[in-house]
């Protein structure tokens, strides 16, 4: 059913979800039966998508096709690749990206004081001056998963999802895998 695709994919949209802060978006063709969908098969690409980079090549296809293919098994789905109910195809997109990230600035703190018989140190202290903001441009990548669930009697577009988040170094981002999935 789509309720059990939603359940699943869910957690494969947070691919890049391991940080702080992330997005996902999904959307449904809510005119559709999802129950009557039970098998399932990827869509085979004619050109290659790789950019033979860390983020987006065989290695990773490999890996993200195994693992939802496994967690659709487990959760009743069947491989049919002469005539699946569902064809399934992702895409991931890294970009390159600046934010600006202002820090407050302070005029140095200052003390002034002396030493007290019966107190300890007695004087003035200055935590210091605000003096305004430092504004830095600061690199990073984003990457966006998205994933699409196609009618193959219809040639329709019944579901999909994207998740988009900060991607972090390339072993971070493939032993995050199994977790996602």
């Amino acid at each position: 059913s789509m309720r059990k695709i939603k359940l699943f994919l869910f957690p494969v949209l947070l691919f890049y979800s391991c940080g702080p802060i992330f997005n996902v978006i999904s959307d449904q063709d809510n005119t559709v039966d999802f129950t009557q969908y039970k098998t399932f098969a990827w869509y085979v690409k004619e050109i290659s998508p790789y950019k033979n980079d860390l983020y987006n090549n065989q290695i990773i296809e490999s890996n993200v096709k195994n693992l939802v293919s496994a967690e659709l098994k487990r959760r009743g789905f069947t491989v049919n690749t002469q005539n699946p109910d569902l064809i399934f195809d992702y895409d991931i997109v890294i970009e390159k990206k600046t934010e600006q990230v202002q820090t407050p600035v302070y005029s140095h703190p200052y003390n002034y004081g002396y030493p007290n018989m019966n107190m300890g140190m007695y004087g003035y202290n200055s935590p210091g001056v605000f003096q305004g903001y430092q504004t830095q441009n600061v690199p990073y990548k984003e990457g966006t998963l998205s994933f699409k669930a196609v009618d193959k009697k219809t040639n329709r577009l019944i579901w999909q999802g994207y998740a988009t988040e900060t991607v972090p170094d390339p072993q971070t981002y493939e032993s995050q895998l199994p977790q996602a999935i």
